[in-house]
């Protein structure tokens, strides 16, 4: 893992139930929401102060707003996101309970963007959406601090559960789907490039949020997907590349 480690905490009762259930083993770390600066919580309680003196309605709305945060909410405050050896719990942004995914069954979707304002770079947003069996799904932001450690560590932790799985099942002739991609052991292919074989692959490149695959003899690319639609991104790298001259 990079940049801060997860903290390791004690986990409630619910969730160590949770946990047991699911057989998500050890607990590796907890992030807790991430809380805004003591200069911008000032100045959001001088703003709702002046929207009640002077509209009401107006300042109930923004009040109501900031009941989202962990900042103005207690309830928002004590959710957490859970990492385990074989899975995690996240209490979602919105709405109650507790959502346990495993890494072997879980489609992970992730998209990080930038804003830039005025050529300059300014806040980036983290969404990761993760689809386990069934109907049972998850979207986990920047809500929770730290999201360029968490996000890094489930992606590691699916490659760790699925990458041998997947090489296995493309070498032993199956397709296996990663979104917009799908392998073979023929080659790669999309819906909208067609089928590219192994032996025309000349790079697989990851920039600005897309992936690039280039073809031998040509001067451009051969295909570019966003990394958002493509599921178990480090997954796909790994057979991709493993496969790839």
């Amino acid at each position: 893992m990079t940049a801060t480690a997860p903290a390791r905490t004690s986990l409630p009762a619910e969730a160590t139930e949770l946990a047991a259930r699911h057989r998500l083993g050890a607990l590796q770390g907890s992030f807790a929401p991430k809380r805004m600066s003591k200069v911008l919580f000032a100045l959001y309680i001088f703003t709702v102060l002046h929207l009640l003196a002077l509209f009401v309605i107006p300042g109930l709305a923004f009040l109501w707003w900031l009941r989202r945060t962990p900042d103005f909410s207690r309830k928002q405050a004590a959710k957490r996101l859970h990492l385990f050896e074989n899975g995690m719990i996240v209490h979602p942004q919105s709405g109650d309970g507790m959502i346990a995914i495993r890494w072997d069954s879980v489609r992970l979707y992730q998209n990080i963007t930038q804003k830039i304002i005025n050529g300059i770079p300014s806040t980036t947003t983290h969404v990761y959406s993760a689809v386990g069996p069934g109907r049972v799904s998850a979207t986990i932001t920047e809500f929770y601090e730290h999201p360029g450690t968490w996000g890094p560590h489930m992606q590691g932790a699916i490659l760790r559960a699925q990458g041998q799985a997947a090489l296995k099942a493309v070498l032993e002739g199956e397709k296996v789907n990663f979104g917009d991609f799908s392998l073979s052991g023929t080659g790669m292919a999309t819906t909208r490039s067609g089928h590219l074989p192994w032996s025309d692959v000349r790079g697989i490149r990851v920039e600005a949020g897309r992936v690039h695959i280039m073809r031998n003899g040509d001067s451009g690319r051969w295909c570019s997907v966003a990394v958002s639609d493509i599921a178990n991104l480090y997954v796909f790298l790994a057979v991709a590349e493993r496969l790839s001259p």
